[in-house]
């Protein structure tokens, strides 16, 4: 008589399903922000340190105490000292 071999299934511990696309969707909005943030600080390093000669900060049309903003014309707008023509473009 030949004994019946019976198999026994092994099967595999269920694991939850990740849902990858809601992680790469998160990934992407950090990434974004991460992103934005530098571009504005890289854009806009100069205008955090800016400082006049005297160590205070432009006005805000960028132009320092003893300056006058003025229209050079066709639409350009500089900095010149009173009484001066040795004028700049302002300091933004």
């Amino acid at each position: 008589m030949k004994k019946k071999v019976v198999k026994k299934s092994v099967s595999k511990p269920q694991t939850k399903k990740c849902k990858s696309w809601i992680w790469i969707f998160v990934a992407f909005v950090l990434g974004g922000m991460i992103g934005y943030t530098a571009h504005y600080l890289v854009v806009n390093w100069n205008g955090f340190f800016v400082t006049c000669a005297d160590g205070t900060r432009p006005d805000k049309n960028g132009c320092c105490v003893g300056e006058v903003y003025t229209d050079a014309g066709d639409g350009w707008m500089v900095c010149c000292p009173d009484g001066g023509d040795n004028c700049f473009p302002p300091l933004k």
